[in-house]
């Protein structure tokens, strides 16, 4: 099977099914959870990927009655899922990281704005930024000593890791523009 036309997205969610089977909601509530901290699956996207995961054969929906709620398709990775997905993880070479940050493209135009919204930007984000670590402490000290959640806990380590090392970014931030609103402050003195 040629899998060259697989996303990581499709990887993500293969690797996903790999764990257990899952409804589309389950799968998306589960990815909520955990890839989503460095891997954000839409739930539009989710359902993408089932059908088209499942046309490809490698995975299968199975129609479950519900009483009290809508029926679901619950999702199994098939045999060549497993495959391509151990296929995948062999591979040596993996995507240059981009990201969106919608903080860094205002900060990068911020000389259009006042002093004073740069400086509640940055505060925000430092707010974000404490969240989000203080979030995946928590999560990497709930994984500790459990030997199957190892990789799950190293990569909310990573998280927190990443996030210390944006907060010390920001110190510099700060250091620096208000040196610089100091200067410009004399400069108008003067």
């Amino acid at each position: 099977m040629d899998t060259t036309d697989l996303s990581g997205t499709s990887y993500a969610v293969l690797g996903i099914l790999e764990k257990q089977p899952r409804s589309g909601y389950d799968l998306s509530a589960f990815a909520d959870r955990t890839v989503a901290h460095f891997w954000p699956i839409s739930r539009t996207l989710v359902y993408r990927e089932l059908a088209r995961l499942e046309r490809l054969g490698l995975a299968t929906g199975t129609p479950v009655a519900q009483e009290r709620l809508p029926d679901k398709r619950v999702y199994t990775i098939t045999a060549e899922g497993r495959a391509a997905f151990d296929d995948w993880l062999a591979r040596p070479t993996f995507e240059e990281a981009r990201f969106r940050s919608g903080f860094l493209l205002k900060l990068f135009f911020g000389l259009r704005v006042p002093a004073e919204r740069v400086t509640q930007l940055l505060e925000d984000y430092r707010h974000s930024l404490q969240e989000e670590a203080s979030s995946l402490r928590v999560i990497s000290d709930r994984l500790a000593g459990d030997t199957a959640k190892r990789f799950g806990r190293l990569t909310a380590l990573y998280g927190v890791r990443s996030a210390e090392a944006r907060l010390a970014w920001l110190d510099e931030v700060e250091a620096e523009l208000h040196v610089r609103s100091a200067s410009a402050k004399r400069e108008e003195t003067t």
